[in-house]
């Protein structure tokens, strides 16, 4: 293995683990402090939106809107990320050449996504103003596992690759 792709390897370990870190200590945020981070994010979004189509979120749809977004950014494409990083973390760190090409990866990183979403919403139920929810543990293990399919996808077409190169050499 080149030193590049160790070096590769080691950033997307370490991505992986940043990113499930920021998921738990955000689990811990307080109602308040949460609703107000998502709250800016969706202000912001909102003002580009009424930019291109004026009135487009108004005060009365904005509550939706900025659950809309908390849904998407806050749970989804934060578990789709954490599932990219950590799905080919785990991929590169099971070197055995059957379980390594398996879908064994693919089902042990998506058992840890859904610990990951269980956790995160566990932690919520020892702050103020956040709450417990079934619904978002759903949500997270399915960008969790979009994010692992994508890993698998462009790994199978990698392998695929190779395997037609070397038909053809």
């Amino acid at each position: 293995m080149s030193k590049k792709r160790i070096v590769f390897n080691w950033v997307i370990f370490g991505l992986a683990i940043a990113i499930n870190i920021f998921i738990l200590v955000n689990g811990f945020l307080n109602g308040e402090v949460s609703t107000k981070e998502s709250d800016g994010f969706s202000k912001a979004a909102a003002d580009v939106i009424n930019s291109v189509a004026q009135d487009t979120i108004t005060k009365e749809n904005f509550p939706a809107f900025a659950g809309f977004n908390r849904k998407l950014f806050g749970h989804f494409l934060l578990f789709t990320t954490s599932g990219l990083t950590s799905t080919f973390a785990i991929h590169n760190l099971i070197k055995h050449p059957k379980l390594g090409k398996s879908y064994f990866v693919l089902a042990f990183a998506f058992g840890f996504g859904v610990v990951m979403a269980t956790l995160s919403e566990l932690a919520q139920l020892t702050t103020n103003g956040r709450a417990f929810s079934g619904i978002d543990i759903l949500i997270d293990s399915g960008g969790f596992l979009l994010g692992a399919l994508i890993v698998f996808l462009c790994l199978f077409v990698s392998e695929h690759k190779k395997k037609n190169i070397k038909v053809l050499q």
